[in-house]
């Protein structure tokens, strides 16, 4: 089972980042260290998908806004 990380930039297509973990654990502490905009122009989505299929995702915009769910 892996646990895949991505962040995507404002509206692009296909993710800026894409990262495989084999543990929750790490897959999780990576996660949590996102934590802005990163080099977006506008705002970041970084999603953390589970073996399940279910899927964490914080929204990071320039102007200081946070959105997740």
């Amino acid at each position: 089972m892996k646990y895949k990380l991505t962040a995507i930039y404002d509206d692009e297509n296909k993710p800026q980042f894409t990262q495989i973990y084999d543990n929750a654990l790490d897959a999780v502490h990576a996660f949590d260290k996102c934590v802005d905009w990163g080099f977006a122009d506008e705002y970041a989505t970084y999603n953390l998908f589970e073996p399940s299929g279910k899927c964490h995702t914080k929204i990071f915009w320039k102007d200081g806004k946070v959105s997740g769910k």
